[in-house]
């Protein structure tokens, strides 16, 4: 915002639930930050339907930085991604999990409850671990490989590293590979 670009925001589940649409004036923050303090987690997230509603909205020479753990069924962003990409639009995703979706480090019989509409499941999680580990990276690995052959930046950002070191590590890389 102090070089004057426009910023908006758009929260979204399975639709898009507020837009605060792009404004270059210094108190449009204020607006921004408001949105970010009243978001509630609830409803089933529809990551790919909502991007390629974005990608009619919104127009070319811009940027979307999209922030989500990714935990969703709808897992073929790619399509949605590539639209967003021949748009004009740069992409940055920002893939943010806790250590513990990571690693599933509980013991002992355990219920796990959806933030989405998944039923509640109990399970020992030593029985699916490994499994469970070999998933998340595969999905990683994948949202990786969509990301690098369409041009679009991919963030992973583990919660248990500072948000302002994991940012900087980030746009000091960046700033590294812009040609002058």
């Amino acid at each position: 915002m102090k070089q004057f670009d426009a910023v908006g925001l758009t929260l979204f589940n399975d639709q898009v639930v507020q837009h605060i649409p792009p404004r270059s004036k210094a108190s449009h923050l204020q607006h921004i930050l408001h949105g970010l303090s009243t978001l509630s987690a609830k409803g089933v997230t529809q990551i790919e339907s909502v991007l390629s509603g974005l990608a009619e909205r919104l127009q070319g020479r811009g940027m979307l930085i999209l922030i989500s753990d990714f935990l969703t069924r709808d897992q073929d962003i790619h399509k949605s991604l590539k639209l967003l990409r021949s748009r004009g639009l740069e992409v940055i995703l920002f893939h943010v999990l806790h250590p513990d979706e990571l690693n599933l480090p509980f013991d002992g019989d355990t219920v796990f409850e959806s933030l989405e509409d998944d039923p509640t499941v109990g399970l020992d999680p030593i029985d699916v671990r490994e499994e469970y580990q070999k998933a998340i990276q595969e999905q990683i690995d994948q949202l990786k490989k969509i990301s690098n052959g369409l041009g679009v930046d991919y963030v992973f950002m583990d919660t248990s590293i500072p948000l302002q070191q994991a940012l900087s590590y980030y746009l000091l890389k960046r700033k590294s590979l812009i040609k002058i």
